[in-house]
């Protein structure tokens, strides 16, 4: 057999329609690299391959179908199909293959290392780590996620110059004249929007890796030219001549009525869009009016490239003030951030710090072969950090392999640049250039298949967009903006690869779609709910609810469907129910937290006392808890300094010191970590809502990443207010509850039935996002960055601020149909989509999308569950976890044993200098206890005390009830030795003896107040040793120091 696939080097661009398998060609390739019969065979090039995903659930999946490959070859158990597909093709016999797949995955087990399938992200922070120093960062340097608190502080840094920098204070004046004067807002808090704008600002710095532009025009320039334009209107209002257009003279009374100091451009009337005076027919207008006008077409015309430019100016100049801040800052911490890795990698390769051997050099290791998922999504930077490897690699026989889908470009707006699809295959056309076209849909039915086929086909898109340039010319529309041949032939051959065949099992399969022609939202939304909810209703007979899923554009949509679904008693799973701030219980526990920092929150504390979680712990029914509440409403109107807690504690005196007495002592002396747990452990929260663990272990995990920043409950509580996004959301596995995701973080995944209740075409310029919260577009020019305001105003009077919004308005329409061809290919059984008549207040041009001929196909049948898990899950016991504020404080010595701080001082030194003491038989006993004491002083800093506590150890170990515990013929004495019991828990044991029949343990107290407790830790150690020492007799005792008393401690706990 010939290997007829590698002929290195080799670029192999995949391109792969939804469903088609893309995951599976990344594995098979991987797989092909490793067993290609042109290396030595026991040659293993694990380390050599880098393959590249965008998520930890690709890599996941992909590293899971390889190694189920390898598997399957090593045990001789691949079907023949996959024989013919993976081994085949590189001219490999499954015996050898076999052979070869044993070594690998030997390989793979002792050097998993290098099994190198991961996130761009992680790869880009390997690189850094061993380049940190280049960067301005030591070798151990953090990432953090949590950029927007340093954005934020650094703001607040800025803002604090300003009362003695006169140029910061300038910036702010200049940024709150625009503020008012230019963007007529109103708010109170404008740094509330600075903030927001910053953030987005330093995302898209690191996107992009360009600084941004700053115009050259001031806020107070605008608006001198402005009140320029409108002293021009004045004049021009008095030299009109007596047959000007009425309703022309109508509006501009109006306008120069209004606006007397500045105006918005959106207020100047249309007519000033056309070339000639608007006069009746006949009338002549006089050289002096005409002159006018065509002057003030033209300062329009530079108003409104003026404004586009220069809005969002201020902003650029604080953010490039405060991102100084920000760096020096995190320079300091030596944190770098995750939004920043791409931007600090790119800095390595643009100013030539490194060279593509040294890089090598210092990741350990060298790549022949690339390997890129989602490639339609990849950024220019973050290919900018690949392609100088990705070159190194072909120039030495490697290879290149991408696989990617233009269809489904839908992370524009996070840099993704669809173009370097094509563009790459043109840099290296020097290579072995290999196009493979997946065509089969492995997922869906075949009429969800043809469907998809008639609608994205040549000859729908081309009706599609004719139908909506029809619309926009018999509406009249303005600015409307038409397609050339040209621009329709671009957007079709997007699309040529859409035409898929199906699966020849899948011959089923059920498409309906249906129009909800009504131009009122409420009404149409009202609609759409109960048809949401009938259809849901018919599903859950044919499909299980983890098999149904909707799809939104957007985070509000996810809240109103969540709404809509929990009002009709339907379980679901989105956002907002995995979202542990929207989670009752965690509520509580939070309440409690808020509690504990201050006492005097009486609304805390009520709300947490009447929650489930304390009334299912205590045995406190609700209803008693409610009306001990409301009889105080008297007594707290009346009483100045009302706390509930003390008269919760006078009531319920029991409770108060089961349940909360050891929290509100302990709070502040133990981390917070360690304080929730034991919460955790004393409401025995896991085990009684067992149903909510997972939202508990988030809400415990989030503390636990933020303890070294977040040191008691205030700065926790201030953390978890303004937390937001990916961080809040519980990740729950199989459960079963319908799903409401975007179409974005739907991208991937795949469901049996799938419903689009808002299938929109919502062109919007200058608002790129989900939630359309961005004004401007980024328009590159050179290495900077210009932030551009469009709007269609602009469009009327500047030709180029028109030709950007046309192209803008393209961009956006391929984006909405990439949108909606994600959204109708993640069904496999069945596939609902409503159309509302409306988005927002402009047609939705979907309604052209979709014939009527194709609007139902196919039948609603019962497919056969693959599910067989319900059967076979293994219950797993909840976490079981020990009351950490009980467990410390075994550490240190009990206060109510000891009377004053100077008591408490003798304990703790002669407990220290006891643990330097081992066997004094035959030893020099003055020099060894000479020797403990000279430490104790040392550690306690104790002065002209040395003598005192000689003397007080020489008395003791004298004492001939001491003496066999300090004089020991034969054995081996053991001091201050740790021993972990079986849940890991380590216990500090003050001294044992081991001799040949038995061991004797001692533990030293100062008092024997609380005697029983002592004797259990002693019974506690015992039982541990015996565990040690099976064969010895343990005997256990306590030395009380004070009363000079030994006592023996039996093991009688059993």
């Amino acid at each position: 057999m010939k290997n007829k696939t590698f002929i290195f080097p080799e670029v192999r661009i995949v391109e792969a329609s939804a469903g088609s398998g893309k995951t599976y060609a990344l594995a098979k390739r991987y797989v092909q690299l490793l067993l290609n019969p042109d290396l030595h065979f026991e040659q293993i090039p694990i380390r050599n391959i880098l393959a590249l995903t965008f998520t930890n659930k690709a890599s996941f999946e992909m590293k899971a179908r390889i190694l189920h490959f390898l598997k399957l070859i090593a045990l001789g158990e691949i079907s023949p199909h996959e024989q013919r597909n993976i081994l085949a093709p590189i001219g490999v016999d499954l015996k050898t293959a076999q052979q070869k797949a044993f070594l690998i995955m030997d390989s793979l087990i002792h050097h998993y290392n290098f099994f190198q399938v991961q996130t761009i992200d992680k790869f880009i922070n390997a690189l850094l780590s061993g380049c940190s120093f280049k960067i301005g960062l030591t070798a151990n340097f953090t990432i953090k996620t949590n950029s927007f608190e340093y954005l934020e502080y650094s703001l607040d840094q800025l803002i604090d110059k300003a009362s003695a920098d006169k140029n910061v204070l300038r910036l702010f004046e200049d940024f709150l004249h625009h503020y008012l004067y230019l963007e007529n807002r109103t708010g109170w808090f404008p740094k509330e929007d600075i903030q927001q704008i910053m953030y987005t600002l330093f995302k898209q710095y690191n996107s992009y890796g360009r600084s941004f532009a700053e115009s050259s025009f001031t806020t107070e320039d605008l608006i001198k030219f402005k009140q320029a334009i409108l002293a021009d209107i004045k004049e021009l209002k008095g030299i009109l001549p007596e047959g000007t257009d009425k309703r022309f003279m109508v509006s501009l009374e109006k306008f120069l009525n209004k606006h007397e100091r500045g105006f918005d451009i959106d207020s100047i009337s249309d007519y000033f869009a056309r070339e000639e005076l608007p006069l009746r027919k006949g009338v002549e207008p006089t050289p002096q009016a005409v002159d006018l006008w065509e002057r003030i077409r033209k300062e329009l015309k530079e108003l409104c490239e003026r404004e586009a430019y220069g809005l969002f100016n201020p902003y650029v100049k604080i953010f490039n003030e405060t991102e100084k801040i920000f760096r020096e800052i995190s320079k300091k911490d030596d944190v770098l951030f995750l939004e920043e890795l791409n931007k600090k990698a790119g800095v390595l390769f643009d100013e030539d710090y490194i060279t593509v051997e040294e890089l090598y050099y210092r990741l350990a290791t060298r790549f022949h072969h690339y390997l890129i998922d989602e490639f339609q999504d990849t950024s220019r930077l973050q290919w900018h950090n690949l392609e100088k490897m990705a070159e190194e690699a072909l120039s030495t026989g490697g290879s290149l392999f991408y696989v990617g889908d233009r269809k489904q470009a839908i992370y524009g707006f996070r840099g993704g640049d669809v173009d370097l699809f094509d563009e790459i295959k043109d840099k290296f056309g020097a290579y072995n250039i290999q196009i493979e076209r997946l065509q089969q849909n492995w997922r869906s039915q075949k009429n969800i298949v043809e469907f998809n086929n008639k609608i994205f086909s040549e000859d729908n898109l081309r009706n599609f967009i004719l139908q909506k340039q029809s619309y926009d010319e018999q509406k009249n529309k303005k600015n409307a903006v038409s397609f050339s041949n040209k621009d329709i032939d671009d957007i079709t051959q997007i699309f040529l690869t859409s035409q898929q065949s199906f699966q020849p099992g899948n011959t089923q399969g059920y498409v309906r779609i249906e129009f909800i022609d009504n131009d009122k939202k409420d009404e149409r939304e009202e609609i759409l709910r109960e048809k949401v909810i009938d259809l849901i209703g018919q599903l859950q007979e044919r499909f299980a609810n983890r098999d149904i899923a909707i799809l939104t554009r957007s985070n509000t949509q996810i809240e109103v469907l969540t709404n809509w679904l929990l009002e009709a008693g339907i379980p679901v799973e989105s956002e907002r129910t995995s979202n542990i701030k929207e989670n009752a219980l965690i509520n509580e526990i939070l309440h409690f937290l808020k509690f504990l920092d201050s006492p005097i929150d009486n609304l805390s504390f009520a709300k947490f006392i009447v929650g489930d979680i304390f009334s299912q712990a205590t045995g406190l029914s609700q209803k008693e808890i409610h009306n001990f509440l409301f009889s105080l409403r008297e007594r707290k109107s009346q009483q100045r300094d009302f706390y509930l807690y003390t008269v919760f504690r006078q009531q319920y005196p029991q409770v108060w010191e089961q349940y909360l007495d050891g929290f509100f002592k302990n709070v502040g002396l133990y981390p917070l970590y360690e304080l929730l747990i034991s919460i955790y452990h004393q409401y025995d929260c896991l085990r009684i809502f067992k149903e909510h663990q997972g939202f508990f272990m988030h809400f415990i995990e989030i503390i636990k990443q933020k303890e070294a920043d977040l040191r008691d409950i205030t700065s926790f509580l201030d953390y978890y207010e303004k937390l937001e996004g990916e961080d809040l959301y519980v990740r729950l596995t199989d459960n079963d509850a319908i799903k409401i995701l975007t179409i974005h973080k739907s991208k991937g995944l795949e469901f049996s039935a799938v419903i689009c209740p808002f299938l929109v075409m919502d062109m919007v310029i200058g608002s790129q996002g989900a939630d359309n919260k961005q004004a401007y577009i980024l328009k590159q020019a050179g290495q900077r960055t210009d932030l551009v305001r469009l709007k269609k105003k602009y469009n009327l009077y500047s030709p180029d601020l028109e030709f950007l919004y046309i192209q803008e308005y393209k961009k956006s329409f391929v984006t909405e149909l990439n949108n909606i061809y994600v959204a109708l290919t993640r069904a496999k059984n069945e596939l609902y989509g409503f159309i509302p008549k409306r988005v927002r207040s402009s047609f939705n041009f979907a309604n052209f999308l979709f014939p009527e001929d194709c609007c139902e196909l196919g039948r609603q049948i019962i497919y056969p569950s693959k599910r067989q898990a319900e059967e076979h899950f293994v219950p797993i016991s909840t976490a079981y976890y020990h009351n950490w504020i009980e467990y410390l404080q075994e550490e240190f010595l009990d206060h109510g044993q000891i009377q004053n701080r100077q008591q408490r001082l003798r304990g703790e030194v002669i407990h220290f200098i006891l643990s330097f003491i081992g066997n004094l038989k035959g030893t020099d006993k003055d020099k060894v206890i000479h020797g403990a004491v000279e430490k104790a002083r040392k550690q306690f800093l104790l002065e002209d005390e040395e003598g005192k506590y000689e003397k007080i150890i020489h008395r003791l170990i004298h004492l001939s009830q001491f003496q066999e515990f300090f004089f020991i013929d034969e054995g081996d004495v053991f001091t201050e030795q740790e021993i972990i019991n079986k849940r890991g828990h380590s216990k500090r044991v003050d001294r044992f003896i081991v001799r040949a029949q038995d061991v004797l343990i001692v533990d030293y107290k100062s008092s024997a107040e609380r005697k029983a407790d002592y004797v259990a830790q002693v019974q506690e150690y015992m039982q541990l040793l015996q565990e040690m020492y099976p064969r010895h007799s343990i005997r256990g005792f306590l030395l009380f120091i004070d009363q000079e008393i030994a006592e023996e401690v039996y093991n009688d706990r059993n």
